[in-house]
């Protein structure tokens, strides 16, 4: 997949209803840019025109699969299984030993099919904050200058992915706020979308970090539609989400092949969408 084709990956994204924009598909690209693939199919024109995508970014050991889609008009012909397997002979090629992805219930199947092992469910989230007060100081913004060394080993901890590249690509251009308060440490990102602000990536040390990291994402954003995906498992999370007035859209099913990563989802406050976990 190329630039040139980003295009065409916003039409089957408009198709789908999701959220990204075109900035997400250049992200994936310059962050993987062997790993993105498109699928052509022969026209009556003697020429060829895509009909899907898939994305994968690499963080060291374990990748992201993501962005799988075929146009509606070449649905149910066995596209989007070449284009995961296209993928995963990728990432198998470069030794990749943890594969994961979060799976719409619709592709679940297809997944499971292919060696995919089900970790944990996610949980969207949808509203449009209406916060009171002010923000709270002890959230700071985090820039492209600033050094925060013990943020992103916090991500590590719980991520158990070495996930710098990426953030920091995301923070040059989208809302990222932490704090650091004795051993209270926690960070959240944003990215804007389609249909709303996604909320993510965000991790907390402690529920009282998280809810506080997280209450001044809404401070920012007060008024606007916000996507929040929250893994299951952070019942702290859900409940805050419910508390600021947050509803159930959809559910994902986040997914591992290979070797399975110790990661800490109680923890875990934000996915960054379906896109990178």
């Amino acid at each position: 997949m190329l630039p040139t084709d980003v295009q065409f990956g916003m039409q089957l994204v408009q198709q789908a209803g999701w959220n990204q924009l075109e900035a997400d598909w250049h992200r994936a690209l310059a962050l993987h840019p062997e790993g993105c693939f498109l699928a052509e199919q022969n026209v009556a024109t003697d020429g060829t025109a895509p009909v899907g995508t898939v994305t994968t970014c690499i963080f060291g050991g374990v990748a992201w699969i993501a962005m799988v889609l075929v146009d509606t008009a070449a649905r149910n012909q066995g596209i989007g299984q070449k284009l995961m397997e296209r993928a995963i002979g990728h990432l198998d090629g470069l030794g990749i030993e943890t594969q994961r992805l979060d799976a719409t219930i619709l592709g679940k199947g297809l997944y499971e099919k292919l060696g995919f092992q089900e970790e944990y469910e996610v949980v969207r989230m949808k509203g449009i904050p209406k916060m009171r007060g002010s923000l709270d100081d002890e959230a700071m913004p985090w820039t492209q200058d600033t050094s925060v060394p013990l943020i992103l080993d916090l991500d590590f901890r719980i991520t158990g992915t070495h996930r710098e590249a990426f953030l920091h690509s995301l923070l040059r251009t989208n809302i990222f706020y932490y704090s650091m308060f004795e051993d209270d440490l926690a960070y959240a990102g944003s990215r804007k979308g389609r249909n709303a602000v996604q909320l993510g990536p965000a991790v907390a040390s402690t529920p009282e970090a998280g809810r506080q990291i997280c209450d001044a994402m809404l401070h920012h954003f007060n008024g606007l539609p916000i996507f929040i995906d929250i893994p299951a498992p952070n019942k702290a999370a859900l409940r805050w989400a419910s508390a600021n007035g947050l509803e159930e859209q959809r559910r994902f099913v986040r997914m591992y092949r290979g070797k399975k990563l110790i990661d800490h989802p109680e923890s875990i406050w934000a996915s960054s969408g379906p896109e990178k976990g």
